[in-house]
């Protein structure tokens, strides 16, 4: 092989090296550590960047200084704003967007950004879940218990869709102790990307509460502070009427004041799921009388949609029936269920 040859073949290396490293992606943290390769997106706080010499890696966003990417983006900003185009070098913190669209360059806080390139989202997004408990006791003690529960929740762009159902029996040497059951409907319409309205309504009975049928149906306003994969959170209120029929006691109805409060985060790679969720009452016209209604608890995910959940119900009755013997109910239970997400 020649001298030029040889000279021909070394430079074209060296281009094709040099283009490589210029065409790089670049991410720096702001310890000063720089991460080159391929940036792939930007989801629940975490940027997945794709390297030679570590394959694919999970940087947390909070501790990055500046995103350089090749390819053209598209960013979601925390308010919902959706921009797209070319990233430019800029100060650590801020990103700046270019775009024949944009007569300006565009600038913002990196911590304002909710998402860069997020996954595309099915038109509707549906989770289902069902939980079941069992417990058969023979012997000295002759008890048998089920519990059942189930939520279905359907999320379109504008749009929220919640049914949740529970029902809880027990029978010791042949009598009934335990006997309720509840259920909840909830639509919320997102007027704004964090605000939306809502309609609810709740039917519950327990029979050794004295209460056959309390109904409810509220409407209002919530906030979505959270809302991913990982982590969820909204807060809401409104005006709502309730009635409740009692087996003995006098039956009552009455406007009030509703809340209602949900909470879900995984922790440790989705290893397990902390929850919690309430609804409350407030009687306007006495605000001695309230209920309480909470649920919280640990949700394991396992394999095939299977999920083991540790889980504590507290309900609260500020003035129950003169015929129910506490103000309120707890329950400790182990569930064994399965969930559903597309």
């Amino acid at each position: 092989m020649g001298t030029k040859t040889k000279a021909v073949i070394l430079a074209a290396f060296f281009v094709l090296a040099v283009f490589q490293i210029s065409t790089a992606d670049e991410l720096r943290l702001s310890n000063g550590d720089v991460i080159t390769g391929k940036f792939i997106r930007m989801e629940d706080n975490r940027v997945i960047f794709q390297t030679d010499y570590a394959g694919e890696i999970t940087v947390d966003w909070q501790k990055t200084a500046r995103l350089l990417t090749d390819q053209p983006v598209k960013v979601i900003l925390s308010d919902g704003s959706v921009l797209e185009g070319d990233t430019k070098a800029f100060q650590d913190g801020m990103m700046r967007l270019e775009s024949a669209k944009l007569a300006t360059p565009s600038d913002f806080k990196m911590a304002d950004v909710a998402a860069v390139n997020p996954q595309p989202k099915p038109a509707v997004k549906i989770t289902t879940r069902a939980n079941v408990g069992l417990t058969q006791e023979r012997g000295n003690t002759d008890t048998d218990s089920l519990r059942l529960d189930g939520e279905f929740r359907a999320r379109t762009e504008k749009s929220r869709y919640t049914l949740l159902g529970e029902l809880d029996s027990e029978k010791e040497n042949g009598d009934t102790t335990v006997r309720n059951w509840t259920a909840f409907g909830d639509y919320n319409y997102f007027v704004l990307p964090r605000w939306f309205l809502y309609a609810n309504t709740l039917f519950e009975h327990d029979k050794f509460a004295d209460l056959d049928l309390r109904s409810s149906a509220g409407i209002g306003a919530g906030h979505q502070f959270f809302e991913s994969e990982t982590l969820n959170l909204f807060a809401s209120a409104g005006p709502a009427w309730v009635n409740e029929d009692f087996k003995e006691a006098e039956d009552d109805d009455y406007s009030a004041g509703q809340w209602r409060i949900s909470y879900d985060q995984y922790f440790f790679g989705k290893f397990v799921q902390l929850f919690h969720r309430q609804i409350g009452f407030l009687k306007l016209a006495d605000t001695e009388k309230w209920v309480l209604k909470t649920r919280q608890g640990l949700r394991f995910p396992l394999k095939y949609g299977l999920t083991a959940t540790l889980q504590y119900n507290y309900d609260y009755d500020n003035e129950p029936s003169e015929d129910a013997e506490e103000k309120w109910d707890s329950k400790l239970m182990f569930l064994l269920g399965w969930q559903f997400d597309n």
